[in-house]
């Protein structure tokens, strides 16, 4: 057994319980819940949102905690309806669905899986005219102009995070990314993913984040149904560190009482993490990212 572990499992004993993630999250939360206690309102969400980049016509990716928004004077549907409001008709507005059941003996109901990225997608998810994309680990919901061209192809991809996907065509319309509830950039950027699969066949480190594939049926409340494979991730993450690798003006952080929030644009973003990952800088700490598995990749300049 590993040195991590092993401190794992003293700590699950010591805690009392078999989900050490959950534990720690719920107690973090308690004890900001008795330091950080300034209440705040929609408009003052408002002016937060717009100085993270949130605007009108614009693609937006939002990833939320809705625990941390205990101090908002507000419902979920409420925070929903503001994100709308902002990006406007002309706008889409993104956000993940990771079904909460990824048995892939299971069939994947594309249209009726809860999400598991938190409360305020599960209330996205249902809103009229929502699009949902086909992935049983990675799925994406999506609504506005540009819906459609960003989740109509994941299930096509062998990868979850790859060209077809939601992730990488949000670099493609150079959509603004912006993180609420879930720290400082660089904390939790789903989006970053797409970098392993953009380098996977260029760089050989990035084969070995990736191991054996998963295969699942799928359907739709239409009655229209498919099978889908996709390379199975096995790499563990460890981003200490790695904010640091990406320029201060190309990202901003926000507080708002305990609410820690940040945004940058995804082709900023995943541009800069492709030239990273090339010279070895990596979101994952294992695989060990030793540098003769970067040997042969193509440096920008």
């Amino acid at each position: 057994m590993s040195l991590r572990n092993t401190v794992r499992d003293i700590a699950r004993r010591v805690l009392g319980t078999r989900d050490l993630g959950n534990t720690l999250r719920k107690r973090r939360l308690a004890l900001k819940k008795k330091i950080w206690r300034q209440r705040y309102s929609l408009a003052d969400t408002r002016q937060m949102l717009a100085r993270l980049g949130v605007s009108r016509g614009r693609v937006v990716w939002v990833q939320s905690s809705w625990n941390d928004f205990y101090n908002l004077d507000a419902k979920p549907s409420e925070l929903l309806n503001l994100l709308c409001d902002l990006v406007g008709p002309e706008g889409t507005l993104v956000m993940p669905a990771f079904p909460v059941d990824q048995d892939p003996e299971k069939v994947f109901q594309v249209d009726a899986a809860p999400s598991s990225s938190g409360l305020l997608t599960e209330v996205f998810r249902r809103q009229k005219g929502v699009l949902r994309s086909i992935h049983l680990s990675a799925s994406v919901c999506a609504l506005g102009p540009a819906a459609d061209f960003l989740v109509r192809d994941h299930h096509k991809d062998i990868f979850a995070w790859g060209p077809l996907t939601p992730f990488c065509r949000l670099r493609d319309v150079d959509a603004r990314l912006v993180c609420l509830g879930l720290g400082n950039f660089v904390t939790n950027l789903t989006p970053l993913h797409a970098v392993e699969c953009l380098l996977y066949d260029e760089v050989p480190y990035y084969r070995a984040v990736f191991e054996g594939t998963m295969r699942y049926r799928w359907r739709r409340r239409t009655g229209e149904e498919g099978e889908h494979e996709f390379r199975r991730r096995v790499g563990r993450l460890g981003l200490r560190g790695y904010a640091r690798h990406f320029p201060r003006d190309a990202y901003v952080n926000v507080g708002q009482s305990n609410l820690r929030s940040f945004a940058i644009d995804a082709r900023t973003a995943i541009d800069h993490a492709v030239a990273l990952g090339r010279r070895g800088i990596t979101i994952y700490a294992e695989p060990k990212p030793r540098p003769e598995l970067f040997v042969g990749a193509v440096h920008d300049e």
